[in-house]
């Protein structure tokens, strides 16, 4: 569900805003920096904090009591206002944390000390947070309006809300669990793939000397170390880490933010590089317990690249992007999951044998009689300036440039799941010859590297583009009445559902039909339970731009399947292993 910020003029409707200077002056810097690390460790999901009376409570101490009282008051009058229920406001919100931290990390001098009151700290402080959800909420959304207005831009709802969603949506909406299960196993997988290489050995082995460490093996067990502390903690606070061991404190200290370097930057990109930083000679304190079980895997290729360029140019891997992104991601992990999902069964082809037979075959193919799934798989990123742009224009030019056409005209993730279809129903996919043509059902599915993708609307907006293209197809005297709608799955979300899938609680086929009938293909007409207001009605369409991602984990769940991290403890034990 979507939770709406809590702002500066929501609590003091008749004062005229101050500067976030002006309200973080007169304290402590390291104070500062506590409180900063303090709301950043509250959880995304079920957190205590949502509910307002309770932040309140936590906030502010009892010489501020009424001034609370009176901050509560307005917030109730503000609500009553947009019609809107009361707890679907809250005060935490993870961008405006991330934004004072870097504040207070770049801008607020070091030797600053406080010459506030305690009563005046609370004040101020709480002035400063709603600030900025004024500046990272209202301001962008009126900015963003006032760009469509004089544009005259019309966006559909699925385009509304990918523009809503998709800025934040990384930071917001995930799951611990699922992020650290994940996260491991495809740094596991990279890993062992580079390991393969023999044109990889020279970066690996400077890799295992900048961090200090005999193998990965011995470099995920440590970097585990630190993420520990954010997988077990069991109060919504800041996390600390602090170490005895020289050896340890030379390792966690290479991942780190830079006293002597800004780190505001856009998206957040330098605290995602080093999450954490450091108070005291031993002590350490993590900003983001996101982006801190992100640095595993998310961080490992740019980790690796910053290497690579020192290098000599005899030793340094040529293309390591590409390597990562293709050979990688795109057949290596790709192909191991899916054989591992389908077993023996079917008929299977994976890319790369595709790509001996055929040119611009797709990324995996899988045939059950007359059902043929059919993957395309892109390890893309959004650049930060258009992920964080107010225009959608940029976004959505962005992702067709990435998943559509090219600037060159090349085609892309859709195209190219178009033009396979198209080969298939004219009989030119020569990789099977048994294609039952006349009764044929093709599942086209877009597989994405990255949780940004999982923002509400996305699916719809680039299915749109599909069924267009598919029309193509019917101009061309084809018959496309048997091809199902573009379903995008992360890959996060494939390996998380990985047993229940081999255990057949669902099967991949089962959970794409499901999810085009009642999510793609919503339509609220037909609706039962129908509707009894417009506010259901809205509530109704919204949860039908669901990504599949959030569908299928809590599909599997209902179906009662228990996650026992068993795989994920049988792929750990490498790490324990005193040979592989």
């Amino acid at each position: 569900m979507f939770k709406l910020g809590i702002t500066f003029e929501a609590c003091f409707p008749k004062e005229e805003r101050g500067t976030l200077q002006e309200y973080l002056s007169g304290i402590d810097k390291a104070d500062l920096l506590k409180m900063g690390s303090f709301f950043l460790g509250f959880n995304t999901e079920k957190s205590r904090y949502s509910d307002i009376i309770h932040f309140l409570k936590m906030f502010f101490g009892p010489e501020n009591a009424d001034f609370a009282k009176t901050i509560y008051a307005n917030i109730l009058q503000y609500i009553k206002i947009t019609e809107k229920p009361l707890e679907l406001y809250e005060v935490p919100y993870v961008v405006s944390s991330l934004k004072l931290f870097e504040f207070i990390f770049d801008s607020i001098p070091d030797g600053q000390k406080t010459t506030k009151t305690n009563k005046q700290i609370e004040r101020d402080t709480f002035k400063a947070y709603v600030l900025l959800n004024q500046i990272n909420i209202t301001d962008r959304y009126l900015v963003s309006k006032q760009i469509k207005e004089e544009n005259n831009i019309k966006p559909t709802p699925a385009q509304a809300l990918l523009e809503i969603s998709f800025h934040n949506n990384d930071l917001i909406n995930f799951r611990v669990d699922k992020l650290f299960d994940a996260q491991f196993k495809r740094a596991l997988l990279y890993f062992q793939f580079l390991s393969e290489r023999d044109d990889c050995e020279a970066l690996l082995n400077a890799f295992y000397t900048h961090y200090g460490v005999t193998d990965y093996r011995d470099y995920l067990k440590r970097l585990i170390g630190i993420t520990h502390s954010v997988l077990m903690k069991d109060v919504e606070s800041h996390t600390e880490i602090h170490l005895e061991e020289k050896e340890s404190m030379a390792f966690i200290d290479k991942h780190v933010a830079n006293v002597d370097e800004s780190i505001t930057e856009v998206d957040f990109l330098k605290v995602r590089s080093n999450p954490l930083y450091k108070f005291e000679e031993d002590k350490y304190r993590i900003i983001s317990p996101l982006f801190t079980i992100e640095m595993i895997y998310n961080g490992l290729y740019f980790r690796l690249k910053s290497i690579n360029k020192k290098l000599p140019d005899k030793d340094k891997v040529a293309k390591l992007y590409d390597l990562k992104t293709y050979q990688f991601s795109e057949q290596y992990v790709l192909s191991k999951l899916l054989k591992e999902i389908y077993g023996n069964r079917y008929v299977q082809k994976s890319g790369a044998e595709l790509d001996g037979i055929i040119q611009g075959a797709p990324d995996y193919y899988m045939r059950n009689g007359k059902y043929i799934h059919l993957y395309e798989s892109k390890d893309i990123l959004i650049t930060k300036e258009s992920k964080q742009s107010l225009d959608y224009r940029d976004l959505e030019n962005e992702l067709r440039i990435k998943l559509y056409e090219n600037e060159k005209g090349s085609a892309k993730a859709v195209r190219q799941l178009v033009e396979s279809i198209r080969k298939i129903l004219a009989g030119e996919a020569i990789y099977d010859p048994n294609i039952p043509l006349a009764t044929v059902q093709i599942f086209p599915v877009l597989i994405l590297h990255y949780r940004m993708f999982n923002a509400a609307g996305l699916n719809s907006v680039i299915n749109s583009w599909f069924t267009n293209e598919l029309l193509k197809l019917e101009e061309l005297g084809l018959d496309i009445s048997r091809i199902h709608d573009l379903v995008i799955i992360d890959v996060d979300t494939l390996i998380f559902n990985k047993d229940a899938l081999i255990q057949r609680k669902i099967t991949i086929q089962n959970a794409l039909l499901e999810y085009e009938k009642d999510y793609l293909r919503f339509n609220l007409a037909t609706a039962r339970p129908r509707p009894r207001s417009r506010e259901e009605a809205n509530s109704m369409f919204e949860k039908s731009l669901t990504p599949f991602s959030f569908f299928l984990d809590n599909k599997i769940e209902q179906l009662g399947f228990k996650r026992s991290g068993k795989d994920l403890l049988e792929k750990a034990s490498v790490l324990f292993d005193e040979e592989e």
